[in-house]
């Protein structure tokens, strides 16, 4: 017959063991940009990569560009006091 010996550890232990001091996260710039991620089907994408290429500009470029172009602008006014 087999004995099966088992070793158990104090958690805070085992969590001292392998856990470092984080550092401190230096605020990043701010530059006016916002990072979006789209899903687009294949023919839209490579429309804008082809409109892009043609204008010389960048797909990130191109889709500000028409955002700007196309879009109507909202304004929202918040009530004081309130959340």
């Amino acid at each position: 017959m087999e004995t099966i010996e088992a070793v158990v550890t104090d958690a805070s232990e085992a969590k001292a063991k392998g856990t470092k001091p984080r550092k401190a996260k230096a605020p990043k710039p701010q530059t006016g940009k916002r990072s979006l991620n789209l899903s687009l089907d294949n023919d839209t994408y490579e429309r804008l990569a082809v409109h892009a290429l043609r204008g010389n500009v960048t797909i990130s470029e191109l889709v500000t560009k028409l955002a700007n172009d196309n879009l109507r602008e909202y304004h929202i006014t918040r009530t004081p006091g309130r959340a």
